[in-house]
């Protein structure tokens, strides 16, 4: 039995909660303060319900709005919030950090080298591991205050580790908690596989009008991912691929990962993919432009992989297009605020210093 706190209390962090309580894990649960109303069913009953691809009631352990009392006595930290708020937890925990303590972004998105960057640029050094699940495993949501609905959850998990040379400390803790966990060979590899950011904002902004007039009545999955669209997300995530090779990686494709993550069948093309991914149908939004699709997926995954891209020399020129349209749209410069290469502590570094630091942590 392992001591695992999840940091959040939204979608995400709840059906993990759930899935690791039921396998016997004692769970805490870590919120905001100005969020504790949100789980204040949860906190008092200590339950959290789950149905659909994982049915039970989950016993949490507890619910906390005390930092430190959250990570007391853990054996992982798993951090499970919008990335665009991964900053904001990443200054809350470093502070109460101790040697030992194991940090995992789910998903990552790169969030580990921002991580170890705001530390260093705190002065704080501790002996810690932080990770990088390549994607958030569960298409979920919260239906009830005590209770979320799990419409389908990966076959297939996998994460990074930052330093890659200290996986063995962690990976132990996480095949407990998640069974034939995979891991990868670091953390670029992690951040880079997740689909989202190509999956989500080229296919947002060419349904930017319908999204607009539909007034809350659009599915994105099935009525936004055209044979055009998906044509064209095809492209811009081969952009995601090319990157991955300039490093060495062999990323999944989005028409690969859906039949392997058995989310749905293979397909000669997206769009034959897309289709036939069941727990994505019936998924209603957004309902506006100004939504995650593009506030979080363009400045914290599509800006990193563009600039990834263009320091490697690597064609990244929709991406580039996707990331000044959303600007313009939303009139925001997510240049400026957006997880750069910069807050990564990247900067400047070609293929094989950008694999070596990930790998030892050593600049």
């Amino acid at each position: 039995m392992r001591n695992v706190t999840i940091l959040g209390g939204g979608n995400g962090a709840r059906s993990a909660a759930a899935e690791i309580a039921l396998r016997g894990h004692k769970v805490t649960i870590y919120e905001m303060p100005q969020f504790a109303d949100s789980v204040s069913k949860i906190k008092e009953n200590k339950i959290i319900k789950s149905i659909g691809e994982i049915e039970g009631n989950a016993t949490i352990e507890k619910v906390t709005f005390d930092i430190n009392e959250a990570v007391t006595g853990s054996d992982v930290i798993i951090i499970i919030v919008p990335t665009i708020f991964h900053l904001a937890y990443t200054r809350l925990l470093a502070p109460v950090l101790e040697d030992g303590h194991n940090i995992v972004f789910m998903p990552g998105s790169m969030g580990s080298l921002e991580f170890i960057q705001e530390m260093q640029c705190q002065g704080i050094s501790k002996d810690i591991t932080v990770s990088d699940f390549a994607a958030l495993p569960y298409a979920t949501r919260i239906i009830s205050p005590d209770t979320v609905k799990i419409f389908g959850r990966r076959a297939v998990l996998s994460m990074g580790v930052f330093p890659a040379v200290k996986k063995e400390r962690i990976m132990p803790i996480m095949r407990d908690v998640y069974p034939g966990i995979e891991t990868m060979r670091d953390v670029l590899e992690a951040g880079l596989s997740n689909p989202n950011p190509t999956l989500h904002c080229l296919g947002i902004l060419l349904n930017a009008g319908r999204i607009e007039y539909s007034h809350g009545e659009f599915y994105y999955y099935e009525e936004g991912l055209t044979p055009g669209v998906c044509n064209a997300v095809e492209k811009i995530d081969q952009e995601r691929v090319n990157i991955g090779k300039a490093l060495g990686l062999n990323l999944l494709s989005l028409i690969d990962t859906y039949p392997i993550m058995k989310y749905g069948p293979k397909g000669e093309n997206f769009w034959q993919v897309i289709r036939g991914v069941k727990p994505l149908m019936g998924v209603k939004g957004p309902a506006e432009l100004d939504n995650r699709y593009l506030t979080e997926d363009v400045p914290i995954g599509l800006l990193c992989y563009s600039q990834i891209g263009k320091q490697l020399g690597v064609n990244v020129k929709l991406m580039e297009s996707v990331i000044h349209i959303a600007e313009a749209v939303l009139d925001r410069n997510f240049s400026k605020t957006g997880r750069t290469l910069e807050v990564c502590g990247i900067l400047g570094m070609d293929a094989d210093q950008l694999v070596q630091y990930v790998k030892t942590g050593d600049k």
